[in-house]
């Protein structure tokens, strides 16, 4: 689970980027925080197909409330973290219009 909330905190980083409320520099390191590691997409259904699943665990209803909250614990402390990281860069860096700007 960790992994997949480390993904909602690099969206939750990324769109504050694009929407001007963060600097180039604060999304860096926020992104370099979080450890996101490697991603894996599967795009068209060619390569859905070749999708293997190698283990499969049944889990009841107790451990599924555990993981959920576990999980979003995970997603406070990362955003978090990046909102501490972006406050010590918000003075350092480009925001995402002034990179358009010299293009």
């Amino acid at each position: 689970m960790k992994g997949f909330e480390t993904i909602k905190g690099m969206f939750v980083v990324l769109d504050r980027f694009f929407n001007g409320e963060i600097t180039d520099i604060a999304l860096t390191n926020s992104l370099l925080a979080l450890k996101p590691g490697k991603q894996y997409v599967a795009l068209t259904e060619k390569a859905c197909k070749k999708i293997k699943v190698f283990d499969e665990q049944k889990i009841n209803e107790n451990d599924r409330e555990k993981l959920k909250q576990e999980s979003e614990e995970n997603r406070s402390k990362g955003i978090a973290l990046a909102d501490e990281i972006c406050r010590k860069y918000r003075r350092d860096g480009r925001f995402f219009d002034e990179i358009l700007e010299t293009y």
